[in-house]
């Protein structure tokens, strides 16, 4: 009876080892440890070992080589790796937990996605769309329903983040843009702002669908609404020339016999644009407007005290 239960034992253990070194996946028992339930408090080298139900222990350097051929030593590693029948059970096959010195690796070696979630909120990094979903399971590849999308153009980040050194803390790009590349809409899935990109052409546009307000936190310091109306407590304009040239001893002041022939024939006071001249341009620059109204007050000016003059010399007479 002792032998019969010894050689049960003994073809038990045959079983269990089999089944856990059938794959391709590489093992070793100097440098793997695997231990499943109640563990002992020690190792065989009398050390303690963490208190895990599963605990896996690697000793060895992970060799790999990288895509130039290179060797690279990945660090003392831990695997755990799931495979199947449709995945195969090659060294490149199926899908690794991996512990590499402090560094934890989640890696899917097929051609699919990882799913990651929990009840009402799902993450997918999709291998299809190169993109990163975070939303509902039922509408988890819809646009409109992933809570966060991120795609990497061809040549450049789609997002990119960095909240220290010389970089921007948020700096969004596109490598190609044919419409917005920056979109917020509201409930109603109405584009209540947008940042066109450069790949429109000429176009470098900033939307807003209502007022756009800039607030000290109590009362605004600048607005825009939708009715093209501007709010704002000063506007500055600055590297204009200041039109006190005319009072320079070498500026040609016109007569006003001559500004009056000038109006008859232009039908606008010199140098300034006319009519048609301001249609073209498509309105006003309000500096260059001020700076040329100013330029008229300082000819009248001018012309003010030349009449002051002539009006005291008929008085002495």
């Amino acid at each position: 009876m002792k032998k019969l239960l010894l050689f049960a034992i003994t073809s038990m253990a045959a079983q269990i080892s089999f089944g856990q070194y059938n794959s391709q996946w590489r093992h070793d028992l100097l440098n793997y440890n695997v231990g499943i339930g109640t563990k002992n408090t020690v190792n065989a080298n009398n050390l303690p070992l963490p208190n895990f139900n599963l605990h896996l222990h690697g000793t060895a350097d992970l060799i790999e080589l990288d895509k130039f051929g290179a060797s690279v030593n990945l660090g003392k590693s831990t695997r755990l790796g799931f495979t199947n029948t449709t995945t195969g059970m090659t060294a490149n096959d199926g899908v690794v937990f991996r512990l590499s010195d402090n560094n934890f690796i989640l890696q899917n070696r097929e051609a699919g996605n990882i799913f990651i979630g929990v009840p009402n909120v799902d993450m997918l990094f999709s291998n299809s769309s190169s993109r990163l979903w975070i939303g509902t399971l039922s509408n988890l590849i819809s646009t409109e329903q992933a809570r966060m999308n991120i795609i990497a153009p061809s040549s450049d980040n789609g997002l990119f983040i960095q909240s220290s050194g010389t970089k921007y803390a948020l700096s969004l790009k596109t490598s190609v843009n044919t419409t917005e590349a920056l979109l917020v809409r509201d409930a109603s899935n109405v584009g209540n702002f947008s940042v066109k990109g450069n790949g429109e052409v000429n176009t470098k546009d900033l939307f807003v669908n209502g007022k756009l307000r800039v607030t000290d936190g109590t009362t605004n310091v600048f607005s825009v609404d939708n009715t093209g109306l501007i709010r704002s407590r000063e506007i500055l304009v600055d590297d204009l020339p200041i039109p006190d040239y005319v009072f320079k001893p070498d500026y040609k002041l016109m007569t006003l016999k001559e500004v009056e022939q000038y109006i008859s024939k232009f039908h606008h006071l010199p140098n300034v644009k006319s009519e048609l001249e301001f249609q073209e341009a498509g309105g006003v620059q309000l500096g260059e407007m001020n700076l040329k109204l100013l330029e008229k007050v300082e000819e009248l000016t001018l012309y003010m005290i030349d009449l002051q003059k002539q009006i005291e010399e008929l008085k002495n007479k």
